[in-house]
């Protein structure tokens, strides 16, 4: 299968874990939602007001890499903006923990969406490993607001298709969210169907669809 695709796949599936249908089955999805809403439980709808306070966009991120390398959940849901920790706990997602010590990141440039400079996107990579050892990074745009404790952490963007522009998954809206993830996953089986059918028939071409994915 295509590396992009497979980390694309990585990215997203590594973070977002949904409460209801979810391949993983029924009790990680109920340890989903209630690592959420214990998040919440924990300091009230202002659980982010517990993490410290952020004086860069990028710092954020840095610390939401680092949280999900070391499989801080708690740390995740408080670097999230107040309406994305609400909204996803309401509906049974959970932004969910890498929790991976070989999972590296690199932070890009900072770009501040408008004149009042309380938003911002934050480029990066997402660095991991194909199945076969092999080191693989992928572009994640990390999308942020400025609250009254510092800069948090409201969805991300990153390419799925090769040639398309990157997809935004809105933490704020979960419904949105899972339709996009639900996509994601579509495009990955699609992908690793194509490359088993050209495996299997080395002769044939792979069909146009597949040639990007």
């Amino acid at each position: 299968m295509q590396r992009a695709m497979w980390t694309s796949m990585i990215v997203v599936s590594a973070m977002i874990a949904a409460g209801c249908g979810d391949s993983s089955g029924p009790d990680r999805s109920a340890q989903s939602t209630d690592n959420a809403r214990d998040a919440i439980a924990t300091a009230g709808p202002n659980a982010g007001q517990t993490a410290a306070p952020t004086g860069s966009p990028a710092e954020t991120v840095a610390r939401f890499y680092d949280a999900l390398r070391s499989g801080e959940d708690r740390a995740i849901a408080a670097l999230l903006t107040d309406k994305a920790r609400l909204e996803t706990a309401n509906n049974g997602l959970d932004i969910q923990s890498q929790g991976s010590a070989k999972l590296e990141y690199q932070l890009g440039e900072v770009d501040y969406v408008n004149e009042s400079m309380d938003g911002a996107h934050v480029k990066s990579l997402w660095i991991d490993y194909a199945p076969d050892g092999e080191k693989i990074a992928t572009e994640v745009i990390w999308v942020l607001r400025k609250q009254a404790e510092g800069w948090r952490i409201a969805g991300m963007a990153t390419q799925v298709v090769e040639g398309q522009l990157p997809l935004l998954f809105n933490f704020e809206d979960p419904e949105d969210m899972l339709r996009k993830k639900e996509y994601v996953e579509s495009q990955y089986r699609m992908a690793e169907e194509a490359m088993q059918t050209q495996t299997a028939n080395p002769g044939e071409p792979l069909p146009p669809d597949s040639i990007h994915r």
